[in-house]
């Protein structure tokens, strides 16, 4: 099940930060452009699904419940299972995590407007480019030749050059070469890394990905052409003449690419030996790493552990006898959704709603009252209990917001609706 909150975005991007790294220290001067395509492609792929996935799988099973790091990584997954805890201040014009998060949604959200109309505007053009000139076939291959001063590109079969720019020797190489990043799927790769960079634009390290994948790209492309028979010289030559044009988007190959010096260092590199390809193995441990540390995996200890084991020291009053008519789940396949959304999103509708009564402002009462709630297989709220109180009006005030909440979408289990229960702290400060 996908889990989204910054958090998960945040985690995602310090896997593909350290990710990238790897491959631009380790990685990138080796002539196995095969083999660094498929690191690039499956890391990239990897480091952006990994951190939103929930998978049933306890990674910390056998360790000592003691263990300090085990109970300090184990306790950060919590948060995802539980709901994240709501502030309430008695002064509401304060500024809270909550109104904060809305801004940064906002400007997500806004990023990903601007990404989508620019892709979108590339991708027109060269719609357009393609239905306006005419185009003719070469095997499953389709020429587009336009009158207008632009570099050759490609698209999946299209291919996309200026005659009049070129000799016909030229202009067979530039084919050539073109013809292979449609035989490679190259297209598929561009169009996966735009997708990506739409959703994380903010991340500086998803357009490095897609820059190294550019090149990947093109070294396979000139190394397939000098293997098919052209000379090698006449196609550095080429190389050589060519300069950076305008690029209509990303998803597209193209011929003139600005990597000229590179790709011209890597035709004459002698190739890498094999042994260098057991490089790729160093990756093994982050990679296993991140997924210990990132996915979201069967929590070792409820929240309400922890309460039952203060119950003694603190003497505060703990309410645990929730009794159910139907088995209560604390997961599920499908968990529940709040008004069409993921159930973090009642923190919102709490936040909201929930009032800081004068009694117990008056009285300078405040702290964390944590309450647990069980969706029931027909999306009721019932079973509302306060797990640890602080105040009897703050108490009342947590109970009665909860009671208020609209129906739910019931959560899925083994394909039948199921009762789940929450727990989570709503925390009242005086300003």
């Amino acid at each position: 099940m996908m889990n989204l909150s910054f958090i998960n975005f945040i985690e995602s991007s310090v896997m593909l930060a350290f990710l990238y790294l790897f491959y631009e220290l380790v990685l990138k001067k080796e002539t196995f452009f095969k083999m660094n395509r498929l690191y690039l492609i499956t890391t990239l792929l990897f480091a952006v699904t990994i951190p939103f996935l929930n998978l049933k799988v306890n990674f910390f099973t056998g360790f000592e419940s003691n263990s300090d790091l085990i109970h300090k990584l184990s306790g950060f997954r919590q948060s995802y299972y539980n709901l994240n805890a709501v502030i309430v201040y008695a002064d509401k014009g304060k500024f809270t995590w909550n109104s904060f998060s809305d801004y940064l949604s906002l400007v997500y959200i806004t990023g990903v407007f601007i990404s989508i109309a620019f892709f979108l505007f590339g991708l027109g053009r060269i719609i357009i480019l393609i239905l306006k000139n005419q185009s003719k076939a070469l095997g499953k291959y389709k020429i587009v030749e336009t009158s207008e001063s632009i570099f050759p590109f490609s698209l999946f079969k299209w291919i996309i050059i200026n005659p009049d720019k070129y000799s016909s020797e030229d202009i067979k190489q530039i084919i050539a070469h073109e013809k292979m990043h449609a035989f490679q799927l190259h297209s598929i790769d561009l169009i996966l890394i735009e997708v990506l960079v739409i959703l994380f634009w903010f991340n500086p390290f998803i357009y490095w990905y897609r820059k190294s994948i550019r090149e990947v790209h093109e070294y396979l492309a000139d190394q397939a052409v000098v293997e098919n028979g052209f000379d090698q010289i006449d196609y550095q030559k080429l190389l050589l003449n060519q300069v950076t044009g305008n690029r209509f988007i990303g998803l597209t190959s193209r011929f003139s690419y600005s990597l000229s010096k590179n790709r011209l260092k890597m035709l004459t590199m002698m190739k890498s030996k094999n042994i260098s390809k057991i490089k790729i193995a160093l990756a093994i441990p982050f990679i296993t790493a991140f997924v210990l540390f990132f996915t979201n995996c069967e929590k070792q200890k409820s929240e309400t552990d922890d309460l039952k084991e203060t119950k003694d020291k603190t003497g505060l009053v703990i309410i645990d006898d929730l009794k159910s008519e139907e088995e209560v789940f604390t997961d599920a396949d499908i968990m529940p959704k709040f008004e069409g959304n993921d159930p973090d999103e009642f923190r919102y509708f709490i936040q909201k709603n929930v009032k800081y009564p004068k009694a117990a402002q008056e009285k300078g009462a405040e702290g964390k009252v944590f309450v647990k709630f069980t969706v029931g297989s027909d999306g009721e709220v019932k079973d509302i209990k306060v797990l640890r109180g602080v105040d009897e009006y703050l108490d009342q005030e947590a109970l009665r917001v909860v009671k208020s909440s609209p129906k739910w979408t019931p959560a899925i289990k083994d394909n039948k609706a199921v009762a789940v229960q929450f727990t989570f702290p709503i925390t009242f400060k005086l300003s």
